[in-house]
């Protein structure tokens, strides 16, 4: 796809967004490569660098929008975009055995050739978790410094009934490396628990069964959610004093 022809999907606003996913839609179709066998490191995608890339500019276009028209935005993305998860089929299992070191099941699992998160966890006393990114590419996050990209990681804490409930959400900002870096590098999503309290309070030291969802670029919008790029896990947290 041309420069010219880029800028003037970018030009646009969320009126024109049907059309702007189309044209990634298109993008990524020429990105479809063979794909390998699950049991070793994967080395190619079905959406490649210039989709994620395209995606970030796009999002970065459209940042001043309100809320609820961004929404919009995300959901239109996902729709176009959801067959990348099919790359989880590839998981490596080096990455699903990180996951159990780490006292962790992995679910909800969309594409990790460019990012993934095999660990996280909480701290009661200053209601926090805490979630690495490990970031495997140097590319397909956005140009450096900006547009760039962002990480976000939702967290859902289960309730009595046994449903998920979410308690937080943020993110963290990143961008394509720069020249001569080679990966891989260790982020950081801290998210403060803010809604649904009752269920990591008191601090009594009962066990809660925890849901954490790392997305890119779109947010996560339910505790049910899988996302196109990144992973779920679901682990247990004590609410210490």
């Amino acid at each position: 796809m041309s420069r010219m022809r880029i800028n003037s999907l970018l030009d646009g606003s969320l009126g024109r967004g049907s059309r702007i996913v189309r044209a990634l839609a298109a993008a990524s179709l020429m990105m479809l490569m063979a794909l390998p066998t699950a049991s070793f490191a994967q080395t190619a995608v079905t959406c490649g660098p210039e989709v994620k890339n395209e995606v970030a500019k796009v999002l970065s276009a459209n940042d001043s929008l309100p809320e609820e028209k961004k929404a919009v935005l995300y959901a239109q993305l996902y729709e176009q975009f959801k067959y990348c998860q099919q790359d989880s089929v590839l998981t490596p299992t080096a990455f699903t055995n990180a996951a159990r070191n780490c006292g962790a099941s992995v679910s909800n699992l969309g594409s990790v050739y460019f990012e993934e998160m095999s660990c996280s966890g909480y701290d009661p006393q200053r209601r926090q978790f805490a979630s690495p990114i490990k970031i495997k590419q140097t590319f397909g996050f956005g140009g450096a410094p900006l547009p760039g990209s962002r990480e976000f990681v939702l967290h859902c804490v289960q309730d009595a009934a046994g449903v998920f409930q979410p308690v937080g959400i943020d993110s963290v900002h990143l961008a394509n490396a720069l020249g001569g870096q080679t990966p891989t590098w260790q982020f950081a999503v801290i998210a403060a628990a803010t809604h649904n309290l009752h269920l990591v309070q008191p601090m009594s030291g009962q066990s809660r069964l925890v849901r954490s969802i790392l997305s890119w670029a779109l947010p996560p919008t339910s505790c049910n959610y899988t996302p196109i790029w990144g992973n779920a896990l679901n682990y247990r947290i004590r609410l210490d004093q």
